[in-house]
């Protein structure tokens, strides 16, 4: 009987330590998981930023090609200067 009593308490002790284990496995995945997230939110940030410089550029280019557009040069302009 007492045999099995400490059989069975070595068990007890295994799957405990087994948990135990498991339980910061669990808990280091869980932390990386967080450290993802916070890296594509940082990400989705900046590349909302990029997207809207990205536009104003755009408008900014759109608005100087108006106004370059204005000045007519002719082939005689280029080769008298």
């Amino acid at each position: 009987m007492t045999e099995k009593i400490e059989k069975l308490d070595d068990t007890v002790q295994q799957i405990n330590k087994a948990s135990t284990a498991q339980s910061a496995a669990i808990e280091q995945v869980t932390q990386g998981v967080e450290q993802i997230s916070t890296v594509i939110q940082t990400n989705s940030a900046a590349a909302e930023e990029s997207a809207a410089a990205s536009e104003e550029l755009s408008s900014q280019a759109q608005l100087m090609k108006s106004m370059v557009g204005r000045f007519k040069v002719t082939k005689s302009d280029l080769t008298s200067a």
